[in-house]
């Protein structure tokens, strides 16, 4: 497990990628498309807020 964790892949190593089947990229992309335009909508200030849209209370000073 160690050796695994610790190992770090090659950062321009080409990677195969595999292609989606049509059917399942046929109903993930509307999905993905919504959700995209939902983050698109998201202010600074919300994406900074927590589930409940409240803001996070207190400073961001690591207080160590």
């Amino acid at each position: 497990m160690r050796g695994a964790r610790g190992k770090q892949g090659d950062l321009f190593a080409t990677i195969e990628v595999t292609a989606l089947r049509p059917e399942l990229r046929s109903r993930l992309a509307p999905l993905l498309q919504a959700l995209l335009a939902e983050a698109a909508k998201l202010g600074p200030q919300q994406a900074a807020s927590d589930d409940l849209g409240n803001a996070e209370a207190g400073d961001d000073q690591d207080h160590g």
